[in-house]
């Protein structure tokens, strides 16, 4: 039977609504803190999703997911957030047991100003609390629009799109920021600096183009002109010789790999066997350099099944192309990657000493996006209780991964998570480098602590899209999620982030830096324009690379 008709025998809760108001400054919702069910728990036999579609009248941001608990052991035991198509924007789990009254669960999510939404959350045992006709009319309630029959329900887990006047007294914690990009072009700037100063006299923003420019070089590590040669045949095999013979002396040495191709690769999965695993020295005084000592691009990798390395210790590779290739770095300490491009990149700690001390520079993860791809450009991951600890990008470019219009796959340009076990991802430095974001997220942390993001651009929503337009089939994005996630003690020097910074990152230090919303710290940003992203973080074109890197 219908949740409707089963609400019709219910009776009107006297003050259920409040009036529209043209700007607020705390997370407000459509139900007052005051309001109650008219009805404790209706007779509807679960599981059952309920929740209501809106619009901001306003860009800003939702904090949370807001419901009544009609008992002491509830039945909700998610809470969610949805696309107008049905795309599952975020997610929450929820202990059904707590004090009976309202909740918020905390969800971080930038919403656009007329952009359609729908929040939700799921009760397994159906007993929902009611209040008939709330969404009887039309009507704006603190700057949050609904339709008649906003309220929307679904008999089982998912997306509900069953309309109803009724509503199951699920509500939202918003905060309008017009501030905030929205889904329109962003304004033509008024001629001035990119951005505005306003908390520190200090020009905000990246002091220089941000990406690969050829200055970057991984921690001691020689340079090949300055290191003892060793020369080898193109293979890993004889990599791998003489990286065993070398690991036992003490000067800088630089393996020379001659021009040519290597094959062979096992793949670049979290499990992967590595082509070169197991080997090296992390007490090293300097780093074993293993490069293409006739130049970047002299030296190639073949193979469309991606590149592991790991458990690689007191070593450095740099210069040798892997193409488009998915590249895996696993339990490597010591180590140095760089001067190439990659499909995607992953970086785990899952045995040995984790993964420490490890630098990426100068890695290009993709010059153009990727479309119709339904997983991440790169990840970082903590897995088994290994943790990742002094893991540094430097000359980083990262370009997006779209999804499929109606994906609900996951695609963020830069993850970092704990998959199990109590691991942790600490110290990690983002310098001179440009993120752009993807379907989902541009960065998105995973419990982070400390690290330095220092003349670092992050660039989301519509401003992303100046340079990455999404694909016409591509699942549009209704957020500019820059940073998102959970990073704690993050210092941030000179960089500059078009878009939002998650409630949840908290700041060491925040010096001559600017954001879109312009606060805890950063001063405002300007809406920047394709020019001002081209001078800032230069598309790393072949022709460029090979200009900077030789």
């Amino acid at each position: 039977m219908l949740l409707t008709t089963l609400l019709t025998a219910a009776a009107l809760v006297a003050g259920s609504a409040t009036p529209s108001v043209a700007a607020v400054t705390a997370p407000v919702g459509v139900h007052p803190d005051g309001t109650r069910p008219q009805v404790l728990a209706m007779p509807v036999p679960g599981p059952l999703e309920v929740g209501f579609t809106f619009k901001p009248a306003e860009s800003g941001t939702l904090s949370g997911v807001r419901f009544y608990q009609n008992a002491s052991n509830s039945g909700v035991v998610s809470a969610s957030v949805w696309s107008s198509t049905g795309v599952l924007l975020a997610q929450a789990p929820v202990n059904p047991a707590a004090a009976v009254g309202w909740r918020t669960v905390p969800i971080e999510l930038d919403l656009d100003a007329d952009v359609t939404y729908t929040v939700s959350v799921l009760d397994n045992d159906g007993r929902i609390p009611a209040i008939e006709n709330f969404f009887a009319e039309p009507k704006t309630t603190n700057g949050i629009v609904t339709a008649a029959k906003a309220g929307v329900y679904k008999s089982s887990a998912g997306f509900p799109t069953i309309g109803q006047t009724s509503s199951g007294l699920v509500d939202v914690a918003f905060t309008a920021n017009p501030d905030l990009e929205s889904g329109s072009e962003p304004s033509e700037p008024e001629p001035t600096d990119p951005v505005t100063a306003a908390p520190t006299p200090d020009p905000a923003g990246p002091v220089s183009a941000v990406g690969p420019d050829g200055t970057h070089w991984p921690e001691n590590t020689p340079r090949a002109d300055a290191a003892r040669v060793v020369n080898v045949k193109p293979t890993w095999s004889a990599i791998a010789a003489a990286i065993t013979a070398e690991s036992k002396t003490s000067d800088d040495v630089v393996i020379c790999v001659a021009p040519g191709t290597i094959t062979g690769g096992n793949g670049a999965g979290s499990s992967a066997k590595g082509v070169l695993q197991d080997i090296g020295n992390a007490s090293r005084t300097s780093r074993i350099l293993v490069s293409a000592c006739a130049g970047v691009g002299t030296v190639k990798t073949a193979g469309d099944k991606g590149i592991a390395f790991v458990g690689v210790r007191g070593v450095s590779i740099v210069g040798i192309d892997m193409g488009s290739t998915s590249v895996m770095l696993r339990n490597v300490e010591a180590f140095g990657f760089g001067y190439t491009t990659v499909g995607t990149l992953l970086v785990t700690a899952n045995g040995g000493r984790g993964v420490q001390n490890a630098d990426v520079v100068e890695v290009v993860a993709g010059a153009e996006a990727v479309t119709g791809v339904g997983y991440d450009r790169m990840e970082v991951k903590s897995a088994d209780g290994y943790s990742v600890n002094d893991l540094s990008f430097s000359g980083l470019y990262a370009a997006p991964h779209y999804k499929e219009r109606g994906s609900n796959a996951h695609t963020d340009t830069i993850q970092f998570v704990t998959t199990t076990g109590s691991g942790t991802i600490t110290n990690v430095l983002l310098e001179d480098s440009a993120i752009f974001q993807s379907s989902n997220q541009g960065i998105i942390a995973g419990s982070n602590s400390g690290g330095e993001m220092r003349n670092t651009l992050v660039v989301g929503g519509k401003t992303s899209q100046l340079r990455y337009p999404v694909y016409e089939g591509g699942q549009p994005i209704v957020a500019a999620n820059s940073l998102h996630g959970t990073w704690s003690n993050l210092a941030v020097e000179t960089s500059t982030v078009a878009g939002s910074v998650s409630s949840s990152y908290s700041f060491s230090t925040v010096e001559a830096s600017a954001s879109t919303k312009g606060d805890r710290g950063f001063s405002k940003l300007v809406p920047l324009t394709l020019a001002d992203l081209d001078e800032m973080a230069p598309v790393p074109t072949a022709e460029r690379l090979a200009a900077i890197w030789g």
